[in-house]
């Protein structure tokens, strides 16, 4: 156990009292079990890398933490202290014993306003019945309760994890021996949202994230790395990250885009803004938007500027497809290359009528680059 009482049943934390004075009041027998009240000793400290804690000098005591892992010890302070900087008004506190729903939280945070909530660190195999029991006296008591996984757990298929990501529909891994906590963040994502990530959208998330990982059967699902200080716990026990946050902000603005009519600008800027640098939006994608809004087919029905035999190219469609290519080619002196341009369309939303737009871009690369092989092979053209 992390916490016992000392002199004058104040309470002592093993992680925020230095080793000398802990080290007195244990031989002086003036540490006690918080629970049963029986004498409890300190183990750990000193040159050995077993982290300090509490041991019963005797006996055994119903509601004792003892047997557990070092993991499970460092999660458990390494948890109260990254609570204790989200809520600097709450207070933190390590193994409170609850009366209701009879068992030992391993954080307990009282709000300010009075909401309490409890954070339980599973490092340890667990019976679905007996999260299920836990769970539901928790809520019976009006006590939020979030429950993390330590990473020895990460890649175990087990029943109480897949009933954790059923109620709350996300699940956090923590690592708390390196330094900084290394976390693992997986959150249910929709068919659609998987099917979109799989194919073109999210290209600077899907560097960080990956798509692999359970989270349920039959479920999608991402999987977001990174270290604990980036993710936020709310007083209702949702779990936050800005990244995250970002991906699901544009997976509601690519629904809203697949429902569309027509492409709408407001729109595309919404979903492309947060993602590409503002120059490439002012001098490529807004204006070809612009373009394509006003002649959507101008491209393809004049066959990449060499007409169609039923219809043989004009002379105004001749300018037209010559103003394209004017375009293209200052774009290229600005260094916009096709390649360029194309790693640009990959970032086109490919849904509704979003789609048509991100293939007439394409269509105006292969203009482009059929431009730049001419110039190549017939400089004197």
């Amino acid at each position: 156990m992390l916490v016992a009482y000392g002199p004058e049943d104040q309470t002592v934390i093993a992680s925020e009292t230095s080793l000398e004075q802990l080290q007195i009041w244990s031989r002086s027998h003036k540490l006690h079990c918080p629970n049963c009240r029986g004498e409890v000793h300190l183990r750990g400290g000193g040159t050995r890398r077993l982290q300090p804690h509490f041991a019963h000098q005797r006996g055994e005591c119903a509601w004792s933490t003892e047997g557990e892992s070092v993991q499970h010890m460092r999660g458990k302070a390494m948890l109260a202290r990254w609570l204790q900087t989200l809520f600097p008004t709450a207070t933190v506190t390590l193994e409170v014993r609850l009366p209701e729903p009879n068992r030992i939280a391993d954080v307990f945070m009282r709000h300010a306003n009075g909401m309490e909530h409890a954070v339980e660190y599973q490092c340890a195999p667990l019976e679905i019945n007996e999260w299920r029991h836990r769970h539901d006296a928790y809520r019976a008591a009006d006590i939020v309760d979030t429950w993390i996984i330590g990473s020895n757990r990460r890649e175990k298929q087990e029943a109480f994890i897949e009933a954790i990501l059923q109620t709350s529909h996300e699940i956090l891994f923590i690592d708390p021996q390196v330094t900084p906590p290394r976390t693992w963040l997986r959150w249910r994502l929709t068919r659609e949202e998987a099917r979109e990530w799989q194919n073109r959208s999210f290209p600077r998330e899907r560097a960080i994230t990956s798509l692999e990982g359970w989270v349920g059967r039959g479920q999608f699902g991402a999987t977001l790395i990174g270290p604990l200080h980036d993710i936020r716990l709310d007083e209702q026990g949702r779990l936050h990250h800005p990244i995250r946050e970002s991906i699901e902000i544009r997976g509601r603005t690519l629904r809203q885009m697949e429902q569309s009519h027509m492409p709408d600008p407001n729109l595309l800027s919404a979903y492309l803004r947060p993602h590409m640098d503002e120059q490439v939006m002012r001098t490529i994608v807004m204006p070809l938007l612009n373009s394509y809004l006003l002649d959507p087919d101008l491209l393809h029905r004049y066959n990449y500027g060499r007409g169609l035999p039923d219809h043989p190219l004009s002379a105004s469609d001749h300018q037209r497809v010559e103003k394209a290519r004017t375009w293209l080619a200052k774009l290229a002196h600005k260094g916009y290359s096709p390649e360029r341009l194309q790693e640009i369309s990959l970032a086109l939303p490919f849904v509704g009528p979003y789609a048509a737009f991100a293939r007439y871009m394409e269509t105006l690369i292969e203009l482009a680059s059929a431009h730049e092989h001419r110039l190549h092979h017939h400089p004197q053209d």
